[in-house]
């Protein structure tokens, strides 16, 4: 007995045993496969195992927070006081940050306020992508 795959969009959607191909064989969706092709596998002239999701990159606002060094939250702290525009946008990203049930590291507005903090000269040079890329460890998941 043989196994078939049905393909839809490259992804095998139905696997069925037969001793004689599918009628629809002919017409492409079904590919004859092995013992180890599985729902959800990928067919692009070979089957290969679906690219599992890379892990959600959540810390908590301590560990967020505790990835700076005092002196630059101290730095952070100084350039939000005042009226000027600069003041009011830090203290609007900080607001966020307090507001955020979790801090994602990946996400667009996080990198892009992190790397603005290293663009205004309150974080070294390469710091901005040391505090967003460093592994996150298991104490600082949500």
């Amino acid at each position: 007995m043989n196994r078939y795959a049905w393909v839809v969009d490259q992804l095998v959607a139905t696997i069925v045993e037969s001793d004689a191909p599918p009628q629809d064989l002919l017409a492409g969706a079904w590919v004859l496969c092995t013992t180890g092709v599985t729902l959800g596998d990928r067919y692009d002239g070979a089957f290969s195992k679906p690219v599992p999701p890379a892990p959600e990159r959540h810390i908590t606002q301590l560990a967020f927070l505790s990835r700076f060094t005092d002196a630059e939250a101290v730095a952070i702290d100084l350039a939000s006081i005042g009226t000027t525009p600069q003041a009011a946008g830090m203290r609007r990203y900080l607001s966020k940050v307090n507001a955020a049930k979790f801090i994602d590291l990946d996400r667009a507005d996080t990198r892009a306020g992190v790397l603005a903090l290293e663009a205004a000269g309150l974080l070294a040079a390469g710091r901005a992508l040391t505090i967003l890329d460093a592994p996150i460890q298991q104490s600082e998941r949500p």
